[in-house]
């Protein structure tokens, strides 16, 4: 079955964002995808696209993973990114996972990608959904509040129209007694 996904590479290497497709392809994903160098050119893609997934390089010339970390946050995307790099060691990773990747894969080891790849996405569906989840729940939570306060008011206002009534009718009946 044809899985469709819009991933954007962070890649200055034509062969290797090719080698990430390929693997993608095998995968039986139908691609919309799009490579970019540059601070500049990953800016136009997150604001002028959408994106079911980024796959970084963690060194590219004039900009790094941080950065493409640092500018999906900004955006306050919840958008998945996976570093696929073949230069860095465990300690930069290690970094590169507490700034908000996640996850970091070498590039030696590309059999990774695909299987971390389905679990980032079911994580952002799974996050996406609680949300939905909570918002529906923020909203009847209000409409419950809404309700009991007009029901309150009703209440109020029963017993000032039932005083009301009842206190001419409390002087006909008794002038009715006399």
């Amino acid at each position: 079955m044809v899985k469709p996904l819009r991933v954007l590479i962070v890649e200055d290497s034509e062969a290797d964002a090719s080698l990430l497709l390929r693997e993608l392809r095998k995968a039986e994903y139908s691609l919309v995808h799009r490579r970019v160098e540059t601070a500049e050119e990953m800016a136009s893609a997150l604001n002028n696209h959408e994106w079911d997934i980024v796959l970084s390089d963690y060194i590219l010339p004039g900009f790094g993973g941080l950065a493409v970390i640092r500018m999906i946050r900004e955006r306050g995307l919840d958008l998945p990114l996976i570093v696929v790099s073949g230069q860095i060691g465990e300690d930069t990773a290690a970094e590169t996972m507490r700034a908000g990747a996640n996850d970091y894969i070498m590039k030696g080891n590309l059999k990774r990608l695909v299987p971390a790849i389905e679990r980032e996405l079911a994580e952002a569906l799974n996050r996406r959904q609680r949300r939905e989840v909570e918002a529906t729940l923020k909203a009847r939570e209000e409409e419950l509040r809404i309700s009991r306060q007009v029901d309150i008011i009703k209440d109020e206002f029963i017993g000032m129209v039932s005083h009301e009534l009842k206190t001419p009718l409390t002087v006909i009946i008794g002038a009715l007694r006399v």
